[in-house]
């Protein structure tokens, strides 16, 4: 999804990895250029805010005179150097009214279908070792943050009743790292059970709802906040996770599906969406909008 920032941000940054054969490089020295919409130069080539010396990401800080006007597809031109060559590559970004998060979590899906909570993926164990911040169990063999986003509880042993949220999981080690950090230690006589997080597949539903609200046309303009996008965004992503599940074209969780499909559907169709097109900071007339489904703006 195209790269969103708040109009008048005094604080915003843009960032840009670039890959080789499905690596990240690491440059050695990077420069970004960035255009207007209408291709006059809002920023001459300067040098980028930071390199990071691990995963390549090259940052460039954005200041309120970069983000002075709304209006879409910005273009920022960055040219940086891997082992002597020049490489280029060009980023679209948004000046908008209003950027949108995510604002749902696990706790969100489970309110709204208990059945998810038996239906994800999870493991039980005993812990070959606690620290304050984590728990270790040697015999884990999930790749890297594997775990990251889903939930550590002590059921039995030292500890129980404990309940945490996994911030990383290392394969080699077996280690969970948790936040906040256990009351009770964990040891060798606790018991676990990990439970592995719909994140990604909030993340994939978030995406999909910004993309349809983006093709609605004046996206830059649109005054709208998080909380208002809750309940279609939990019935998008139950059916995308239904989907998953779904087994035989008649199943349950097809037949999930096909009813999260249309409660999400009606969700959208029934969000009220309001553009401030003039600039003036209240919504008035035709600028009210009572239902999205009627909206037939197009492209700016």
């Amino acid at each position: 999804m195209k790269l969103q920032i708040l109009v008048n941000a005094s604080a915003a940054s843009i960032r840009l990895t670039a890959y080789d054969n499905n690596r990240p490089q690491i440059p050695s020295s990077a420069n970004v250029t960035l255009y207007k919409p209408d291709g006059a130069i809002l920023q001459a080539q300067v040098a980028v805010t930071a390199i990071d010396g691990t995963t390549g990401e090259m940052t460039y800080g954005l200041t309120s005179t970069h983000t002075a006007t709304v209006d879409l597809n910005y273009k920022a031109i960055w040219d940086y150097v891997v082992s002597g060559v020049t490489y280029y590559q060009t980023q679209l970004f948004d000046i908008v009214k209003s950027v949108l998060s995510i604002c749902i979590t696990d706790d969100d899906l489970y309110g709204e279908l208990e059945a998810l909570r038996k239906a994800n993926y999870q493991a039980s164990a005993a812990a070959t070792a606690g620290a304050s911040g984590s728990l270790t169990d040697t015999k884990r063999r999930e790749e890297n943050n594997f775990w990251k986003g889903g939930t550590l509880e002590i059921i039995a042993g030292t500890g129980i009743g404990q309940r945490r949220d996994i911030t990383g999981f290392t394969q080699s080690t077996g280690v969970f790292t948790i936040t906040p950090a256990w009351g009770t230690t964990p040891d060798t006589t606790s018991i676990y059970i990990a439970v592995k997080s719909f994140t990604n597949k909030i993340n994939a539903a978030f995406n999909n709802l910004c993309t349809m609200l983006y093709d609605k046309g004046k996206r830059h303009q649109l005054i709208l906040e998080s909380s208002q996008i809750a309940q279609p965004l939990i019935f998008l992503t139950v059916h995308m996770i239904a989907l998953d599940l779904m087994d035989e074209s008649d199943d349950k969780w097809s037949r999930l599906a096909t009813i999260y499909q249309e409660k999400f559907d009606r969700s959208f169709n029934n969000m009220k969406l309001e553009y401030d097109e003039d600039d003036s900071g209240t919504i008035e007339g035709e600028e009210e909008q009572q239902s999205q489904a009627s909206i037939r703006i197009g492209r700016a």
